[in-house]
């Protein structure tokens, strides 16, 4: 909790907005690991399937008994 100042208004304005951001930032979307099943929209195209690798910025997901490469920006879920 962040101690509010009686002397200054501008200052508490300031550590109100900032006492904010924490609820307005995304935190950075993990990196998906082997097995884990996830789902996204590439080209618009929606897909699910589990990990079967990742490399630099693109994973690879078991679609039904078939592979497919997608970049990692695309997972929404």
């Amino acid at each position: 909790m962040i101690a509010m100042n009686d002397s200054s208004p501008h200052e508490n304005e300031y550590l109100a907005a900032i006492s904010g951001l924490p609820e307005q930032t995304p935190s950075p979307r993990p990196e998906p690991a082997v097995g884990d099943f996830i789902s996204g929209r590439t080209a618009g195209k929606t897909w699910s399937g589990h990990v079967e690798w990742v490399v630099e910025d693109r994973v690879t997901i078991n679609v039904g008994g078939g592979w497919l490469t997608v970049p990692l920006a695309d997972i929404t879920h």
